[in-house]
């Protein structure tokens, strides 16, 4: 390249010639053109696109063709916000999953959040997913939606997360075939009635779109003047009512359909600007009311949050939530000479923009109460009175709040009359370990993509999340035999049979069928209770106070960030939790008091510590695998073929001579010593086979599934082998401790295939790296020290 120098006097490179260009490129103004060519490819190509794409999803339609769409599909075009809400959870539709327990209960796929690969989706919450539908379900019935639907729960409990994966849901379905929705805009052009309208002129009198009759598809030049509607109101009210009621019922009984007209629909009309304009050109049009409805396109609606369409959040702010504006008055708003001498307010504002669709209020007892006294009136009427303007509103309404203010607010005078416009729906914390896990699953995903996750990392946060929210049951509020097993139930006990673990295993069978059959009465224990904390009368249900997800994944970032360790591990979380728990002014769970192990933050760290040693132990012990599983499983086979011989009083052949004999009591009295009968022995036998038949029930025409029906003996059976070999297991777990270290020389040469083969395991299996297999290695071996010492 040349050089040159600039003002200044400093060297410089100079560009290339076009010589040189040549040369360098190979190509030239050829190239240039070939490039420029592809260009214009690629352009032609998008352009082409996006045309085929507008007129599929039909953005923009005349009157008379949304008539046509009326009668292919009546109830599509004629839903209220409150219908279209509801179908759009109908069209995500539900599927089956485990409720709190284990039962079975609906979810709605909708707060999978598919259209964002799950980015945003709520965890668990299923009772509030089915609480939302049912009120929607219930505005459908009514044919209006005349309450104001608040969630309300702690802080961090995935409220304002609810109301977002409805909002995303709308925006998405809205752009699907299913949740076409139209409004419409005022069109006008000097070509319909120059002489009697006095526009200015440009349009062309030859347009195609205006031969047709409609102003719908005029080119811009075209346009002299259009006014959309701030309302969104449905194009079907520019119909007159008689003839719109007669229109949707023909449309309903051509295709066979029973028919579904809300008053939404019947009664609905235009707004007050929009009936100034409607009225004003049919008076100049001598009534030809053809005529009128030329001037209207009609255009699809596409929801979003981002630009304020039909789903909107009024934050807790004091200015008001709708306003009007005089257009006769804006000097820059030339509107045409036919509507001059009508009175036209456009109305502006939060609930404007989000009426057709959604609007939130956003904690909603952080702005002063008087601002929403307005809404006492608004949800049952479904208007709001604005200066020179009433405006009708067609929009679900929605509230979040945070437990504390809803509680203070109840002491409120004015509560009564606000509860008659408001539907309460609790959103508590997760009381579901494996749901509360998937919470910081996704939270995990990428600080892997710095620092290796050890396994049971999110599993830890949200054990410990779980049992801080989890109070101890009351025995007054059960029947005297049951509220005896349920008193006795420990957190971690508690939060097994929520998260559909089941009953403990050492209670007795009576007693594990009767906590089985009642666990939705325990969770509903605390629903309706309030209770004096910190000198305030606030709510009590289990949910309401405990570690929030918020804290829990300021936990693992903390832990992530710690450099004491080359993983992000329980251990280094459980260092977090004892950090966090020594300052008691920091949250209020903190503070609560103690109840036999509920509520004691120290002592249930310490369960989390204790539940955590046990779920390594089984995996240390498997990766060294010392003891096959067919050694215990075949000592449970025969004892399960001695149970039965003894409750059906038969004999069993002997495995080596093949004679009946009577069944091996003392075989049967040893399996139950180790795995801690508390029963009389008869008695526990039975209930084995009372287990089968309750699980053939769910079960029709399946084979015996031994590690569902008793996993729990099992584990005990393989947990007493490795205790009967400790030794080995001992020293095969320091010899993997040294590899990789100066000290692996003291490895013998037939025990490296040991050390080898557990390491793989530990890695494969498990998904332990080398540095976090050892940190729960030398975890274990500390332990069982610590308990040979005891």
């Amino acid at each position: 390249m040349a050089e040159t120098t600039d003002e200044a006097g400093t060297r410089v490179e100079a560009p290339a010639s076009g010589g040189e260009a040549a040369a360098g490129n190979g190509s030239g103004a050829d190239g240039a053109e070939a490039d420029a060519g592809v260009t214009e490819d690629r352009l032609e190509s998008i352009a082409a696109r996006v045309v085929g794409q507008f007129k599929k999803d039909q953005q923009v339609l005349s009157f008379g063709e949304l008539v046509a769409e009326v009668r292919r599909d009546p109830h599509r075009i004629s839903r209220g916000a409150f219908e279209y809400v509801r179908d759009m959870f109908d069209w995500f539709g539900t599927r089956p999953v485990p409720g709190t327990g284990g039962r079975v209960v609906p979810r709605w796929n909708l707060f999978d959040t598919p259209w964002s690969g799950g980015e945003g989706a709520v965890r668990g919450q299923e009772e509030v997913q089915a609480s939302l539908y049912r009120f929607l379900q219930s505005f459908c019935e009514k044919g209006r939606a005349d309450k104001l639907l608040m969630l309300h729960g702690p802080n961090g409990s995935s409220k304002s997360t609810i109301v977002e994966a409805i909002m995303g849901g709308l925006e998405f379905y809205s752009g699907e075939a299913a949740g076409a929705v139209y409004t419409f805009t005022w069109v006008f052009s000097d070509a319909f009635e120059r002489d009697r309208l006095g526009f200015g002129g440009g349009a062309r009198k030859d347009s195609p779109a205006i031969k047709a009759g409609s102003h719908a598809y005029l080119a811009p030049e075209e346009i002299s003047f259009q006014m959309p509607c701030e309302l969104k109101d449905n194009p079907l009210f520019l119909i007159p009512k008689e003839e719109r009621i007669r229109l949707l019922e023909d449309a309903y009984q051509g295709r066979g359909e029973t028919v579904r007209l809300s008053s939404f629909m019947t009664d609905g009309d235009l707004c007050q600007k929009c009936r100034e304009i409607y009225t004003s050109l049919l008076n100049a049009y001598q009534g030809d009311w053809s005529r009128v409805v030329s001037h209207i396109r009609v255009e699809r609606l596409s929801i979003s949050k981002r630009y304020r369409r039909s789903a909107v959040t009024i934050e807790p702010q004091r200015n008001v939530d709708g306003a009007t504006r005089a257009l006769n008055l804006e000097k820059n708003f030339q509107i045409p000479p036919v509507l001059g001498h009508s009175n036209l307010f456009e109305p502006y504002g939060d609930l404007i923009d989000a009426n057709g669709g959604i609007v939130e209020y956003s904690d909603f007892f952080k702005r002063p109460l008087e601002m929403h006294k307005y809404l006492l009136t608004t949800c049952e009427k479904n208007s709001i009175s604005l200066p020179s303007l009433m405006a009708y509103l067609n929009v679900v309404m929605l509230a979040t709040s945070n437990e504390k203010h809803l509680s203070a607010f109840k002491r409120d005078p004015d509560f009564s009359a606000f509860k008659g416009r408001i539907e309460l729906i609790c959103v508590p914390y997760l009381i579901e370990v494996s749901k509360e896990a998937r919470i910081y699953e996704r939270h995990l995903e990428p600080i892997r993509v710095e620092k290796h996750v050890a396994p049971h990392t999110a599993w830890a946060a949200a054990l410990w999340a779980v049992l801080t929210r989890l109070r101890r049951p009351k025995s007054k509020h059960y029947s005297s035999d049951l509220g005896a097993v349920v008193a006795r139930l420990t957190p971690v006990q508690k939060a097994d049979l929520y998260d559909g673990a089941g009953p403990p295993n050492d209670l007795k069978e009576a007693e594990r069928r009767d906590l089985a059959g009642n666990v939705g009465k325990i969770v509903a224990e605390f629903e309706d209770v309030e209770e004096e904390f910190e000198g305030m009368i606030d709510a009590a249900y289990e949910g309401r106070r405990g570690a929030s997800p918020r804290e829990m994944m300021t936990l693992l970032n903390e832990a992530a960030a710690f450099e004491g360790s080359r993983c992000v591990s329980p251990l280094t979380l459980l260092r977090g939790m004892r950090d966090l728990s020594r300052d008691r002014s920091l949250y209020d769970f903190l503070r609560l008091e103690a109840d036999n192990g509920y509520g004691d933050i120290e002592r249930l760290t310490e369960e989390v510590e204790r539940v955590y040693l046990e779920r390594v132990v089984e995996e240390v012990n498997d990766a060294i695998d010392l003891v096959e599983a067919k050694e215990y499983r075949r000592l449970f086979e025969d004892y399960f073929l001695h149970v039965k011989a003894f409750n059906r009083g038969e004999r069993v052949p002997n495995r080596q001579t093949g004679e009946l004999e009577e069944p091996n009591d003392e075989l049967m009295s040893k399996v139950e010593g180790v795995i801690g009968v508390r029963e009389k022995p008869d008695q526990f036998r039975r209930s084995l086979i009372e287990r089968i038949a309750a699980w053939a029930i769910g079960h029709a025409n399946q084979p015996l599934d031994y590690d569902e029906l008793f996993g729990d003996i099992l584990r005990a059976l393989k947990t007493n082998y490795y205790k009967d070999r400790e030794v080995s297991v001992e020293a095969i777990t320091r010899n993997i401790l040294r590899f990789g270290t100066e000290d692996a020389r003291d490895i013998k040469a037939e025990d490296r295939p040991t050390v080898l083969r557990s390491l793989a395991r530990l890695k494969v299996k498990y998904g332990y790296c080398v540095d976090c297999a050892k940190e729960v290695l030398t975890f274990v071996l500390k332990n069982r020290a610590a308990l040979q010492k005891g």
